[in-house]
């Protein structure tokens, strides 16, 4: 995936706003156990899929292990992996090509934004470590990408939510996109959502496009002239395209 993928409701681009889950979300995401999803790269190598769970207004992250555990990981662990994303965000953010933001964010900011309800991070396997026993304490040069899950519209419409997504530069070209948008849709429904929105997939982004088109999503509108892109200024504001997708339920 050449750039990672943006797709947020105007209130959610405000790092500090917060759009409560609803009922039904909150009562999902209370209580999940989404076991480690094992995945390949284009390449061979084997990574793994972790969910990342924060009760609303808890401190602690929740980490599911196994197909039967979730378990707290420590805070300075938990921190490693925030810094180690928060430093690919911001490298996007200043490669002005996906996200609308335009300044950095700090740690606590995008510790708060990204990490607020459900996350998935993606990393490589060691052959030395299972991923039932990884720690995240050495997630420096492991860590190829990630998603988020956030509702998409308050209260009664919490039930269709959107994602962002960040792709490590090292991890480009191994189908990391595709990866973790697949997972997205796989765990999104259980998380209690019924259906995705992505607001802001730019016309120029065409790896996203790719991805979002491979997966099913439809191109339900377009929003018309709404970003300066960096590297494409001579267009002059460029279009998005708003992406849905109602879920699949058993």
């Amino acid at each position: 995936m050449n750039s990672s993928t943006i797709a947020k409701h105007s209130v959610l681009e405000d790092i500090h706003a917060k759009v409560p889950l609803s009922t039904r979300v909150r009562a999902a995401v209370s209580s999940p156990i989404l076991p480690p999803a094992n995945v390949y790269l284009r390449d061979g190598r084997s990574a793994t899929i972790y969910a990342f769970i924060r009760a609303e207004d808890e401190t602690e992250i929740e980490v599911c292990t196994s197909s039967a555990e979730r378990r707290v990981i420590p805070a300075e662990h938990v921190d490693n992996v925030v810094r180690v994303l928060a430093n690919l965000m911001n490298r996007e953010i200043e490669g002005g090509q996906t996200y609308p933001q335009e300044n950095p964010l700090t740690f606590i900011e995008f510790k708060n934004y990204w990490f607020a309800a459900f996350t998935a991070v993606m990393v490589l396997d060691s052959p030395s470590c299972s991923p039932e026993k990884f720690t995240f304490e050495d997630a420096d040069d492991r860590i190829l990408g990630t998603f988020y899950t956030k509702p998409n519209y308050p209260g009664i419409c919490g039930g269709i939510c959107n994602g962002g997504f960040l792709v490590s530069e090292k991890a480009r070209g191994q189908g990391v996109g595709k990866i973790l948008g697949k997972q997205y849709v796989e765990w999104a429904p259980k998380l209690g959502y019924t259906g995705s929105i992505f607001n802001l997939v730019f016309e120029t982004n065409i790896a996203s496009q790719r991805i979002w088109d491979g997966l099913g999503f439809e191109k339900v509108g377009r929003v018309k002239k709404v970003a300066w892109v960096k590297g494409h200024e001579d267009k002059g504001p460029v279009d998005a395209i708003i992406y849905g997708m109602t879920f699949k339920t058993d």
